[in-house]
C-alpha cells in the first residue's frame, strides 16, 4: 500500500478524534461535510506545533488533553458574526423599548439587564451597547443597562472584552449609533478602532458553555436573552435542555432572541412568539398588557388604555418607497434586486445624476433615497449642496469614494447624507444587502434626530486623497477616439501630482500627432507621442501610443510599479488578452453591460465618472 493513503487514513482517524471532543465539549457537531474544514484547521494547528504528521498530533493531543481541547474548540467553533446583524430585532426593541423600561421600573430596578449567551468576539454586544446608548435616554434618561457577553471560546471572549476591531468591520454599524463610541489606534494598529468607555462599561465578560452553564452560572433574572445562530449547530434535545434552563434566568416578562433561521417550534417549550423569532414566557399572553406612554418629563408612565400615547420614538411605514440615483444601470439593476427581496421596500424610481434626482423627488415624493458621488452633469455632493433640506428625504450615499476621503465622502455627510457605504465590486453587491437595508431603515427612524454629522472616528480616519512619490507609479489607459469627451472629464478631475499615464490607442498610429495637439489644448498635463518604451517617464506627463507598438515592451518595464490600468469602453481580443498580462494592475473596467474576460477579473466595473478619483484613491495608498 503507498504511503500516501495511509498519511489519509491517519487524518481520517485525526479528524474524528477532534470532531467528538469539540461535539461533546461544545454541542457543536461536525459533520461528514465539515471533514475537509477541520483537516485544514488542524493542519494549521499542527504547524504551530511543529507537528508533521496526524499520529504525531494525536499523540499530543492524548498527553495534553485538557489544554489542547480548548484549542481545538477555540479553532473549530463559528465565529462569523458582523455589527447589528439581523436588523429586526433591533427594531423590535426600538419599538416596544418604552414597555421594556415600564417593566424594569415595574420590578422596582433601574437598570436593564441583558444577556449575549453565545457573543462570539464581541459584535452583538457592542451593536446592542450603542443601539441601547443612542435610544434609552430618549426614553428614560434615569435608567441604565448592563450587557453580559459569554462565550465557550475563551480567546473569543477576550478578543471581545478588549473591543478592538478592524476599521472596516465598524464602518458597518450605523453612523448615528457609532457616535462618538469609538477611537483610533495609533502605530501599527492605525488601522483598528477600540470601544470607548461609553460603550464598554456597560458590558461583563464570561466563558461559558450552553450545555452545561446552569451547573455554575448563579441564577438571576435578564430582561432579555441573545442567543442566535448558534442552535444550528445542536441537536434538537440539546436545544430543548439548552432552552429550558434559558427560560429559568428569563424574567418573567422578559425577551429571549433567536437566530431568524432559527424555529424553536415543535420542542414543546413553554414560550410564545412576539416576532420573527422572538420569545416571551407563555404565561406572559394570559396577562392584560399593560400600556405606557412618555410623559412631558421623557419618563415612561403606566397610563389608562384609553388615553394611552404611543412612545415618541420614529417608527418604519409597512413599505418604504426608495428613489435609487447612480450613473451606472448595473448598480440600479442591483439596488433594485436588493431591495425587491425584501417586502418593507419599494424602488418607486431611479435616476442617474443629480438633476434628474431634483425632478424625481417632487414627482414621487421617496421616503429615502441612495445617492452616488460621481455622476455626469451634476454630482452627489453638489446635489446635497443646493437641495437638501429639513424637507428632503433621508439620504444614505452608496459610492466608489473612500468613506474616509474629506473632498467625497466626509463633504456629503457634512451637506446632509445620514449614512455612507463605500460601494462594493459589482461581484460582491448583493453580500453587502443587509447593510444597506440596515442603514437605509435608521436613516429614515432617525431623521428627526440631530444626527447629520461626521462620528469621531470617521474625523480621525479623514484625510485628502494625495499621490505621494508619484515618480515611482504608474497609470495605463485603453481607450478610442469616440471617447474623448470621457478623457476630457477623466483629466480635468485629477489633482495634484500625477503618475506618469500612458494612453494606449489601437489601429490609430496616423493620427497621434494631431491627437497629441488637440490633447495639449484641452488638458492641464503636458503631452508627448512615443514609438517605444525607452527614456525616462516623468510625472505629470501625459504619453500617447499606439498599443500594438509599444505595449508589450511597457508592460514589461512598468507592471511591478503600483499601477492602475483604466479600460474605457471595449477592447479587442488581441488587446484584452495582453491587458490581462499587466496581472498586479488594479483594473478598471468601463461599466456598459458587455461581460468580457477583463470586466470577470476587474478590480471593478464603474461607469467613467468614476475612474478618476478610484484611481487616484488606490494609487494614494503607502
Amino acid at each position: 500500500m503507498s504511503a500516501a493513503p495511509n498519511f489519509q487514513d491517519g487524518f481520517d482517524r485525526l479528524i474524528k478524534r477532534v470532531s467528538d471532543i469539540v461535539t461533546k465539549i461544545s454541542g457543536n457537531i461536525l459533520e461528514d461535510k465539515q471533514a475537509l474544514m477541520v483537516q485544514t484547521r488542524v493542519k494549521k494547528r499542527m504547524m504551530e506545533l511543529g507537528l508533521t504528521s496526524p499520529e504525531q498530533y494525536l499523540e499530543y493531543l492524548e498527553a495534553n488533553l485538557a489544554k489542547e481541547s480548548g484549542s481545538l474548540v477555540s479553532l473549530l467553533t463559528t465565529h462569523h458574526t458582523f455589527f447589528f446583524r439581523e436588523f429586526t430585532h433591533f427594531e423590535y426593541i426600538k419599538d416596544n423599548l418604552a414597555s421594556i423600561v415600564q417593566n424594569v421600573k415595574d420590578s422596582g430596578r433601574n437598570k436593564i439587564s441583558i444577556w449575549c449567551a453565545a457573543c462570539s468576539r464581541g459584535q452583538e454586544v457592542y451593536s446592542l451597547s450603542m443601539f441601547l446608548s443612542f435610544y434609552l435616554p430618549k426614553i428614560d434618561p434615569s435608567m441604565d443597562f448592563e450587557i453580559l457577553g459569554t462565550d465557550i471560546d475563551p480567546e473569543s471572549v477576550n478578543i471581545a472584552k478588549n473591543g478592538v476591531y478592524h476599521r472596516r468591520e465598524i464602518k458597518s454599524a450605523p453612523m448615528n449609533y457609532i457616535g462618538d463610541n469609538w477611537a483610533r489606534g495609533k502605530g501599527d494598529i492605525a488601522e483598528y478602532v477600540k470601544a470607548k468607555k461609553s460603550i464598554s462599561d456597560k458590558t461583563k465578560w464570561d466563558v461559558l458553555n450552553l450545555l452545561d452553564f446552569h451547573k455554575s452560572f448563579p441564577k438571576r433574572k435578564f430582561d432579555m436573552i441573545f442567543c442566535r445562530n448558534v442552535f444550528i449547530y445542536f441537536k434538537q434535545d440539546q436545544i430543548k435542555s439548552i432552552m429550558t434552563h434559558f427560560l429559568d434566568y428569563l424574567d418573567d416578562k422578559g425577551l429571549f432572541f433567536s437566530g431568524i433561521s432559527e424555529s424553536l417550534g415543535g420542542l414543546n417549550l413553554d414560550i410564545a412568539s412576539k416576532g420573527p423569532s422572538i420569545y416571551v414566557h407563555k404565561a406572559l399572553l394570559e396577562e392584560v398588557p399593560k400600556v405606557v406612554s412618555i410623559a412631558p418629563d421623557n419618563v415612561v408612565k403606566s397610563v389608562d388604555p384609553i388615553v394611552a400615547i404611543k412612545p415618541k420614538l420614529p417608527t418604519m411605514p409597512d413599505v418604504l418607497k426608495v428613489l435609487c440615483v447612480d450613473d451606472s444601470s448595473s448598480i440600479l439593476t442591483l439596488l433594485k434586486k436588493i431591495f425587491g427581496s425584501d417586502e418593507g421596500f419599494e424602488v418607486v424610481g431611479i435616476a442617474k445624476n443629480g438633476l434628474e434626482a431634483v425632478e424625481q423627488v417632487k414627482a414621487l415624493k421617496p421616503d429615502i433615497m441612495t445617492l452616488d458621488i460621481h455622476m455626469p452633469e451634476m454630482d452627489g455632493v453638489t446635489y446635497l449642496e443646493k437641495n437638501f433640506g429639513r424637507n428632503h428625504p433621508p439620504v444614505v450615499m452608496i459610492s466608489s469614494a473612500s468613506r474616509d476621503d474629506s473632498d467625497a465622502a466626509m463633504r456629503a455627510i457634512r451637506a446632509g447624507a445620514s449614512d455612507f457605504i463605500e460601494k462594493p465590486a459589482l461581484n460582491n453587491i448583493m453580500e453587502r444587502g443587509e447593510e444597506i437595508k440596515t442603514k437605509m431603515k435608521v436613516a429614515y427612524m432617525d431623521k428627526a434626530f440631530e444626527a447629520n454629522h461626521v462620528t469621531s472616528v470617521d474625523r480621525e480616519f479623514e484625510h485628502k486623497i494625495e499621490i505621494e512619490n508619484a515618480q515611482d507609479k504608474f497609470r495605463a489607459i485603453y481607450s478610442s477616439i469616440s471617447d474623448q469627451k470621457k478623457l476630457e472629464k477623466f483629466f480635468g478631475e485629477l489633482e495634484g501630482d500625477q503618475p506618469p499615464t500612458i494612453m494606449f490607442f489601437e489601429g490609430q498610429d496616423n493620427i497621434l500627432m494631431a491627437l497629441k495637439d488637440e490633447w495639449s489644448k484641452k488638458i492641464k498635463f503636458d503631452v508627448e507621442v512615443i514609438d517605444d518604451a525607452s527614456g525616462e517617464f516623468k510625472k505629470n506627463v501625459v504619453y500617447i501610443t499606439d498599443f500594438k507598438k509599444t505595449y508589450d515592451d511597457l508592460c514589461s518595464a512598468h507592471k511591478s510599479k503600483p499601477s492602475s490600468f483604466l479600460v474605457f469602453g471595449k477592447t479587442s481580443k488581441h488587446a484584452g488578452e495582453k491587458i490581462l498580462e499587466w496581472d498586479n494592475a488594479h483594473l478598471l473596467v468601463e461599466d456598459i453591460n458587455y461581460v468580457c474576460e477583463l470586466s470577470e477579473i476587474a478590480t471593478d466595473v464603474v461607469p467613467t465618472t468614476s475612474f478618476a478619483y478610484m484611481s487616484c484613491e488606490f494609487l494614494s495608498k503607502k
